[in-house]
């Protein structure tokens, strides 16, 4: 997702409107979103990655797993069809994590506290140095973040998809 929206800003100069009204819904991109979300392409890569001993691959799927499952019940009106390549179906859920027409403010509160809560927990209860360094790090990534959305979103367009 991010590397769609660095080409649809930095590359085509697109203004948020597009990006997130237009070019999000095209069919190629709404593809190459579905791909990695989907159940089973992801569960069957994990397989592969287990089966073969690729740890670093395993946990990477396993991760977008855990990603696509939490966030099935988060989609409204761009949900995603996380059961390519056997059905195109999506699930529009009553709840959005971000617009709030559908809960969006709730809801991107309670993820946003999550995430801190998770990264404090790894950068200052980890024995480990990775893994304070990954807590670390994803703190300072949503610091980041949040001054970028405050930026480009501030004035209550549509933020980056989960």
């Amino acid at each position: 997702m991010v590397a769609f929206y660095v080409y649809q800003r930095a590359v085509l100069g697109a203004p948020e409107s597009v990006i997130w009204t237009h070019a999000y819904f095209e069919p190629e991109w709404q593809l190459l979103f579905n791909c990695f979300h989907s159940l089973p392409l992801l569960a069957l890569a994990a397989l592969i990655a287990w089966r073969t001993g690729a740890v670093g691959w395993l946990a990477f799927f396993s991760s977008m797993l855990l990603h696509s499952l939490t966030d099935l019940p988060v989609h409204h009106d761009d949900a995603h069809a996380h059961f390519l390549p056997f059905s195109s179906w999506r699930f529009e859920s009553p709840i959005s994590y971000w617009d709030p027409r559908h809960h969006g403010h709730v809801l991107g509160v309670l993820e946003t506290l999550l995430i801190l809560a998770g990264a404090t927990a790894l950068a200052s209860g980890s024995r480990t140095r990775p893994w304070r360094i990954l807590g670390i790090v994803t703190l300072v990534l949503s610091a980041l973040f949040a001054v970028f959305a405050a930026i480009a979103w501030g004035s209550g367009q549509r933020g980056i998809d989960s």
